[in-house]
């Protein structure tokens, strides 16, 4: 057993948004064979008196107010840090000077530490060198923010975002290569990170499903001519998905009036085109989605950016619901285009695969039985949780061993220390190097 210090951007139960369902899963999974303190920010939102649920799993939870930006304050000093260190927004808004001072008391008693979101990454720094550092890679956060920028075509909405997106590959690419141990949901993001850093040590930690509390429903509780879409709205890829399923592929749909749309979590006051008044319904945030999703004939997925993989489609499987998604959505999740999804990447093949779900309900009943059977195999959190368990262990072991070499005093042990720190080093300046070649390529002139 060993000590682990887990760090989170905010408090994970309940998890009421992607992230903090994944960091809630790993974190049971570390507290089920290990002693877990919890060092994590508080959002204004989160709860002010922590649930059973989660300080029983754990030896202590100490929690950071992150102020919030909706006063002049924050923001003026966000952004004269910005000016003044030049280190990404990410970093600036989530290392508060409380987070620094409580992690430099905690660190010390850890015998490894679990950062367990880029946002507080900036925490390395403080990490001794002998204490190995898993960071949680949710999603290779430089390429969703690239690919935002490539979406949007406000002329100054997109300087505004390469603005406050400066830095944030540099910083991404330093806190990789300076991990122990990086864990990503999918091979693609994977591979995206082994590209950026050579060096990087790379597990893949898929996302997962609580199978025994999504399961399917009643194939006669199904709407006839009903989708749901799942995602908040402050999350940029779910805001443009919508967007673009409202404005490009539902009109395709215009000669089946009764074709009505769901769409649940919380909303930023998104408008509905006038053309589709009274067919499209928001819900805002539910407690237990399950009952309007197992209600719903068709669960559509028409996101154009993102990363890692999606939450709210492995949620869909485990209940048996027939899938239309296209390929960024669905990616990460080992789906089969016509076994157990309809995949779709232009609006006239998305409006043609929810046509064809919506006349055959024998398809629906098909791919929906399917992707229950692959979440089952592959998906679930105890699985999930174990390779989680192997990837501290093999650290902790090579601690032990480390620690042990360092005890002989011998000059060997010493000559391949200085040569690994030499050599990790000139790893790091490598890939630092080949990220300016690289971005020296890609960044647009204007």
């Amino acid at each position: 057993m060993a000590g682990i210090l887990f760090v989170t951007s905010r408090l994970p139960y309940p998890p009421l948004e992607g992230h903090q369902l994944r960091a809630w899963h790993l974190l049971r999974a570390a507290a089920s064979v290990h002693q877990v303190t919890l060092l994590s920010l508080q959002r204004p939102d989160d709860p002010t008196v922590p649930a059973a649920e989660l300080t029983d799993l754990l030896a202590g939870l100490h929690r950071v107010a992150l102020p919030a930006l909706n006063q002049p304050g924050p923001l003026l000093a966000l952004g004269m840090g910005r000016i003044l260190t030049r280190r990404p927004l990410l970093d600036l808004r989530y290392q508060t000077r409380a987070l620094q001072q409580l992690f430099d008391r905690l660190v010390g008693q850890a015998d490894l530490v679990h950062l367990d979101i880029l946002a507080v990454a900036g925490l390395l720094d403080r990490t001794p060198d002998s204490i190995p550092v898993v960071l949680n890679e949710h999603n290779v956060e430089s390429v969703l923010a690239r690919k935002r920028i490539d979406i949007e075509r406000n002329p100054f909405r997109r300087l505004m975002l390469r603005v406050a997106n400066q830095g944030l590959e540099r910083f991404e690419l330093e806190a990789c290569a300076r991990s122990h141990q990086v864990l990503t949901c999918s091979q693609h993001d994977a591979v995206r990170l082994r590209n950026l850093v050579p060096e990087c040590r790379v597990s893949i930690i898929p996302n997962g499903v609580d199978l025994e509390f999504f399961r399917p429903g009643a194939p006669e509780e199904e709407q006839p001519e009903s989708l749901v879409f799942v995602g908040h709205m402050n999350w940029f890829p779910n805001r443009d998905g919508i967007t673009y399923l409202l404005s490009e592929i539902l009109p395709l749909m215009a000669d089946r009036p009764g074709v009505h749309l769901k769409v649940i979590g919380r909303n930023q006051l998104l408008s509905v085109p006038e053309s589709l008044a009274g067919r499209v319904n928001f819900t805002g945030f539910v407690d237990d989605l399950r009952p309007l999703v197992q209600q719903t004939a068709v669960f559509v997925v028409p996101l154009r950016a993102g990363s890692g993989t999606r939450l709210k489609i492995l949620e869909a499987m485990a209940m048996g619901k027939a899938i239309v998604s296209t390929r960024v959505g669905a990616e990460g999740i080992e789906l089969i285009d016509g076994q157990n999804v309809l995949l779709a990447d232009t609006p006239e093949e998305f409006a043609e695969a929810v046509r064809r779900l919506l006349d055959n309900p024998e398809l629906r009943r098909s791919l929906g039985r399917r992707a229950r059977e692959l979440v089952e195999q592959r998906y679930g959190w105890t699985a999930i949780g174990q390779r989680l368990l192997a990837t501290y262990d093999a650290l902790l072991q090579e601690k032990s061993a480390a620690g042990r070499n360092d005890r002989t005093g011998t000059l060997a042990a010493q000559g391949m220390c200085r040569s690994d720190k030499v050599s990790h080093q000139s790893g790091l300046q490598r890939a630092t190097q080949e990220f300016d070649q690289t971005a020296s390529r890609n960044s647009p002139n204007d």
